[in-house]
């Protein structure tokens, strides 16, 4: 009996809600439901509540705040909200009295949110406008860009990099010229070039070149006592920079006599360090040098045997040149005893963008700090003269009294931001630009990107639904069918997904037409380093006709076979832009760069270009559905498919 009767007045003690809680639930239901239907609000047009005041009765109050909700919900709910409010208003006037004026944000110039209001104001609003009626948004994102060089200037950017030395993309220079850059060659880089088949230099080469052989003396490797400038040099892409770089280290490095580690090349990926692996064993080959990659493919014993050789308090290093991802050279250099960049000469820094914008483990200021590090406790070799002006230091194997590391940045967009550049702490940096002449700094100083003068470029506008029909009509046109292409995603997910949808089409397409089905792959980090030079070394020699990937593949590859690049997801700015279809049109060949814009992209993407001087260049065409009409009904037959898969995955 006690525990029915405690039960019950338990339920007693629970108040009913009252009629004007009722209506208030009722309507915030009911304001929900709109706002659902009508979307978001626009920034700062929401509902404003205002506080009753002394001065300003409730009555007054509730009409101002139906006045300005009435656009969002029907007289009754606003009946009930008012009635809500008068209830509240205390509660709030409460809160206004304990927050402390000293800490408000009285100083703010920013635009507000809710503007000035013409008329009589209360007595407290006119206290304390600026903390009480007004909110401070947050700037909007923008697109950022090259820098004015006087912009720069104030900031404290170098000179050189403020106002960098322009070369003409189209300049070139025959390596078999008397009295040019060949001629400076040793014999035996010379021969290995004429192997691999370059007989001139491009813009790049004509210039880096020279200027890096510039400081070269006869007996001298280390520059101490008149330490070399570095060096930033931003050009197209395909513009031949990894050729720039590898021959003056070569040049260089082959007068050395103990083999130490004097030239370090750091790259974000792994498929861009076998590339410039592949260039220096082709040039230097023979030089003697000792080349070696750590990028993680191998295990971390099996890359520290390459690395140093130990003999048991004696250390020796095995190499001479070594290319690097950042993170694989930070683990080393914590990790691997006798591995020291104490007799580096050259540190290149290839695709500087990408690698400035990413931490990798703080990996800059340690490499910095590992290259600027006191030296050994041995006592240095004193120079052979020392009574002349400029002394030359002969024995490059022991330490030598002042660090000479000269940094060498490449990219094809190179950044100059600040707080990025002075991070890697740059010697008297010297700037090279190649670009076209054809393209002059627009009105607000923005630098522009250069492209090759042998791409064309296309932009297909097309509904959403519409897309993969409209890569299909690409790939299948009858006058001029698009074959070793590579295709662009946003994401690794969408690759894997189109390069399905597409392998289900061609099965269904060979077997209607009676015709080979084209070979559709997708190119992934996932997938190990032999099968992706595998599938690289297959698209090279025609057996690939399409390459779907993300943007992995778009950062320095050399694939001189690629005719064609599709966008089949447009980048979100101009540098993933350039990147990507710098992967065709590269040494003087022909290209084709095809983007499907979808009909929302096209005003963004179309100011991206013309911001970049690029829009020009561009031939645009709409989406005809009357060409897409043969695709759709085996179109459709392999969505199917890929639905049924994607569930059974489920």
């Amino acid at each position: 009996m006690s525990a029915v009767a405690g039960t019950g007045a338990v339920k007693a003690a629970v108040k009913p809600k009252t009629k004007a809680k009722q209506r208030y639930l009722k309507a915030k239901k009911e304001r929900r439901k709109i706002r659902k239907i009508s979307g978001p609000k626009p920034f700062g047009q929401g509902k404003k509540k205002k506080s009753r005041t002394a001065s300003q009765p409730a009555d007054a109050q509730s009409e101002e705040t139906e006045a300005v909700g009435e656009t969002s919900m029907d007289v009754a709910s606003s009946e009930a909200h008012s009635e809500y409010m008068e209830s509240d208003a205390s509660e709030e006037d409460e809160a206004q009295e304990r927050l402390p004026e000293e800490d408000l944000p009285v100083h703010i110039t920013a635009d507000s949110l809710q503007p000035h209001q013409d008329g009589p104001t209360s007595e407290a609003s006119a206290h304390d406008e600026s903390s009480t009626k007004y909110l401070y948004r947050f700037p909007r994102p923008q697109q950022t860009g090259e820098a004015h060089a006087q912009q720069l200037a104030t900031q404290g950017i170098p000179d050189a990099l403020a106002r960098p030395m322009d070369v003409i993309a189209t300049q070139t220079e025959s390596l078999a010229a008397p009295d040019g850059l060949g001629a400076s060659l040793s014999s035996t880089v010379r021969q290995q070039l004429h192997k691999l088949g370059i007989t001139e230099w491009f813009a790049v080469q004509a210039s880096v070149v020279p200027w890096l052989l510039s400081d070269r003396k006869q007996s001298s490797l280390y520059l101490p006592y008149t330490p070399p400038r570095d060096l930033c040099v931003s050009a197209p892409t395909g513009s031949g920079k990894t050729l720039a770089y590898t021959v003056p280290i070569v040049e260089l490095l082959q007068t050395r006599r103990v083999t130490q580690l004097r030239a370090l090349i750091l790259v974000p990926t792994r498929d861009l360090a076998v590339q410039v692996r592949d260039m220096f064993e082709a040039v230097g080959k023979r030089s003697g040098l000792a080349t070696a990659m750590i990028t993680g493919n191998h295990s971390f014993r099996h890359e520290q045997a390459q690395l140093v050789r130990v003999d048991g308090d004696y250390t020796q290093s095995m190499i001479d040149v070594l290319i690097a991802t950042p993170g694989r050279l930070v683990d080393h250099l914590q990790g691997t005893r006798g591995f020291t960049l104490e007799h580096l000469r050259f540190l290149v820094i290839d695709e500087a963008d990408r690698l400035l914008g990413q931490s990798f483990q703080q990996w800059a200021a340690m490499l910095l700090d590992a290259i600027e590090s006191p030296p050994r406790t041995s006592l240095p070799l004193a120079p052979q003269t020392l009574h002349h002006e400029t002394p030359t230091w002969s024995h490059d194997d022991m330490d030598v009294p002042q660090h000479s590391v000269q940094k060498l940045l490449f990219s094809a967009t190179l950044t100059r931001d600040p707080a990025k550049m002075s991070a890697l702490r740059l010697r008297d940096p010297h700037y090279i630009r190649v670009r076209d002449t054809e393209l002059p700094e627009n009105e607000a100083g923005m630098e522009r990107f250069a492209l090759p003068s042998t791409l064309t470029q296309h932009v297909i506008t097309t509904p959403s639904s519409d897309k993969v029909l409209n890569l299909l009509r690409l790939l299948h046109d009858e006058t001029q069918p698009v074959r070793q292409a590579l295709c662009f995603t946003k994401s690794v997910e969408a690759a894997n997904r189109l390069e399905r949808l597409l392998h289900f089409f061609e099965e269904a397409w060979a077997q209607q037409r009676q015709v080979s089905a084209l070979n559709v792959q997708f190119y992934s980090s996932d997938l190990g380093t032999g099968d992706r030079m595998s599938m690289l070394r297959r698209f090279q020699q025609g057996d690939i006709d399409l390459l779907i990937c993300s943007d992995l593949i778009a950062r320095g590859i050399d694939l001189p076979e690629v005719r064609h690049v599709i966008s089949y997801d447009v980048p979100i700015d101009m540098a993933k832009y350039v990147h990507r279809v710098g992967r065709t049109a590269r040494a003087g060949r022909a290209g084709d760069a095809w983007s499907l814009v979808e009909e929302h992209e096209v005003f963004h993407f179309k100011r991206m270009l013309r911001e970049a001087g690029q829009w020009e260049r561009v031939q645009s065409e709409k989406s005809k559905p009357a060409k897409l009409e043969p695709y759709m009904p085996l179109y459709r037959e392999a969505l199917a498919r890929l639905a049924q898969v994607y569930s059974q995955h489920r």
